[in-house]
C-alpha cells in the first residue's frame, strides 16, 4: 500500500465506510466480513497513519461521517498528526471539532462510545490546553453514555495535558 498516493488510500477507506452506510443491518455484516475489502481498508488505514498533513482535511471531514468507524479513524489520525505537530494552522479548529464529536448524541450501540474515547485520546495526543474544557465536560457529565470508560479516558487525557498521571 505504500506505493499508493494518500488520495488513493483515502478512497479505499471512503469506499469501505460508504458501503457500510449504504448497507442494511444484515448487509453490514457481509461488508465487514468481506475479507478482501476489509483487509484493503485496514492496510490503507495503517499506511495513512504514516502520512503527513496532506490527510488532515480529509480526517476532519471524517469526524462528521455517518459511520462511527470513520469518525473513530478520523479522530485517531488527527491525534497522530497532532502528536507529530502536523496539524498546521488548524490545530485550534481540530480541537473544537473533536470536542463536538465527543458531545455528539449516541446513534447506535457501544461502538459510538468507542469513537468518543478515541476522540478523547486524540485531544491528549494533540496536547493543547484548549482541549481541557472538553475533557472537563466529560468528567463532570451525568450522561450515562460517558460514564465508565469515557470518563476514565478523559481523566487520563487530562493528566497527559497537565503532566500528571
Amino acid at each position: 500500500m505504500e506505493h499508493l498516493s494518500s488520495q488513493e488510500l483515502m478512497a479505499v477507506c471512503d469506499e469501505y465506510w460508504n458501503a457500510l452506510v449504504a448497507a442494511t443491518t444484515l448487509e453490514q455484516s457481509h461488508v465487514t466480513k468481506s475479507s478482501a475489502r476489509y483487509t484493503q481498508y485496514v492496510l490503507a488505514l495503517n499506511e495513512l497513519a504514516k502520512r503527513g498533513s496532506e490527510i488532515r482535511d480529509w480526517c476532519r471531514r471524517m469526524l462528521a461521517h455517518p459511520a462511527y468507524d470513520a469518525r473513530e479513524c478520523g479522530a485517531f489520525l488527527l491525534g497522530q498528526l497532532g502528536q507529530r505537530g502536523q496539524l498546521g494552522d488548524a490545530d485550534a479548529a481540530v480541537i473544537v471539532e473533536l470536542g463536538a464529536m465527543i458531545q455528539r448524541p449516541v446513534e447506535e450501540d457501544g461502538k459510538e462510545r468507542q469513537a468518543v474515547d478515541v476522540a478523547i485520546g486524540a485531544l491528549a495526543e494533540i496536547g493543547r490546553p484548549a482541549g481541557i474544557p472538553f475533557l472537563r465536560a466529560v468528567l463532570l457529565s451525568e450522561d450515562e453514555r460517558l460514564a465508565g470508560d469515557s470518563q476514565w479516558a478523559a481523566a487520563d487525557a487530562l493528566g497527559q495535558l497537565v503532566g500528571e498521571p
